[in-house]
């Protein structure tokens, strides 16, 4: 979320800009090539499209480290057997208001998209319903659930866990994940309000640029394997940690999250968290939370959606602070994204698009570029 910008020359984000130059590539070849790649794995074709339609909405939104960049680890746990293509998924307990999910290690795109839709329709009769998923997988931009309730005139709340690699304030080893979490409100005249942020100071990608650049970081971004801030990318990222954002907020945040969707939930929490990219036979037991809101039983839904637009307008309209341009909302600079990219294609870098290339003639899927 970004809520002011900068004229260029804002040093910490625009000295870490690679300048490569990038093929376009329209949201439904891409799409269409992540569903072929699926379906050659054994993927259902809804549970495919579901999946596929996550990781584009990522890329369209700009957030593309959530995008089809992941594609190649997720094609990977698929083969390994750390994502099951064939996951059962199971009701193993509920209420008017709530309900658990059991997703058997499965897609976690798949599980996430049931238990949002469980939780609309619970929201819908109760007013208020919250659904959790055990033994899930990766599920991608939490913003993609949290929208949906929105498509119904709702609130939507999605979070997750991770594998651990944040520490506790003043910690040494990683006891935590990068625990990410997405509230998404509804307007009127203006795109909904969607928060969609993790709990670190950084995401891991920007770390890897700085690498590639051999540039220093900021040392409020990392610690090294020792539990001190460095600011040498390499020493954060050979055995290093994200450092919370805000100290010890971020660190309260993301154990919450951890409470509210492990925890709570009965799935893996802390240090029984495995990352993405860790063990690809093995499951990862993440854990998600889900939940919506039904407006109506506060106000009706157009008088919410008018006042909606007033606070976004008192926002919007905030005389700006030297060197800022524009004052923005959670979601607004996604949005506009979103409008430019589907009308101009996706971006893909062009170690991307080797990536995608290579995948393709692996699993015998016509070529994208």
């Amino acid at each position: 979320m970004q809520i002011g910008r900068l004229h260029p020359g804002r040093a910490e984000e625009t000295l870490r800009i690679v300048s490569v130059s990038k093929t376009t590539v329209s949201s439904d070849a891409l799409l269409n090539f992540c569903v072929s790649c699926f379906l050659k794995l054994g993927v259902a074709a809804d549970h495919a499209v579901i999946t596929a339609e996550n990781l584009i909405f990522a890329n369209l939104r700009g957030v593309d480290s959530h995008g089809v960049i992941r594609l190649k680890i997720y094609t990977e746990r698929l083969e390994a057997g750390g994502f099951k293509a064939d996951a059962r998924r199971e009701i193993v307990s509920e209420g008017e208001g709530f309900a658990l999910m059991d997703a058997g290690h499965g897609i976690g795109q798949v599980a996430g998209m049931e238990a949002m839709k469980l939780a609309i329709v619970k929201a819908d009769k109760a007013g208020l319903a919250m659904v959790g998923v055990k033994n899930s997988n990766h599920f991608g931009a939490a913003g993609f659930y949290a929208l949906r309730a929105v498509e119904r005139g709702m609130i939507g709340m999605a979070a997750t866990n991770a594998g651990p690699t944040m520490a506790p304030t003043g910690g040494r080893e990683g006891r935590l994940g990068n625990n990410p979490i997405s509230i998404a409100i509804p307007a009127g005249k203006y795109p909904p309000i969607v928060l969609d942020m993790a709990t670190g100071a950084v995401a891991w990608g920007k770390i890897f640029v700085a690498q590639q650049e051999k540039k220093k970081i900021p040392a409020t971004w990392a610690l090294d394997r020792n539990g001190l801030p460095t600011d040498d990318p390499d020493a954060a990222a050979g055995g290093g940690l994200i450092q919370p954002f805000g100290g010890y907020k971020g660190y309260g945040l993301s154990l919450l999250i951890d409470i509210l969707t492990g925890v709570l939930t009965g799935g893996g929490f802390s240090t029984h968290v495995k990352t993405l990219y860790q063990n690809l036979q093995s499951p990862s037991h993440v854990a998600h939370t889900f939940a919506a809101l039904r407006i109506e039983g506060f106000m009706p839904l157009g008088e919410f959606r008018r006042r909606m637009d007033e606070m976004i307008e008192l926002m919007q309209h905030c005389p700006a602070a030297p060197g800022v341009d524009r004052i923005y909302v959670p979601g607004e600079i996604e949005h506009e994204t979103e409008q430019k990219r589907r009308a101009g294609g996706i971006p893909i870098n062009p170690t991307l698009k080797e990536e995608l290339s290579a995948l393709g003639a692996k699993l015998g899927v016509q070529p994208l570029f």
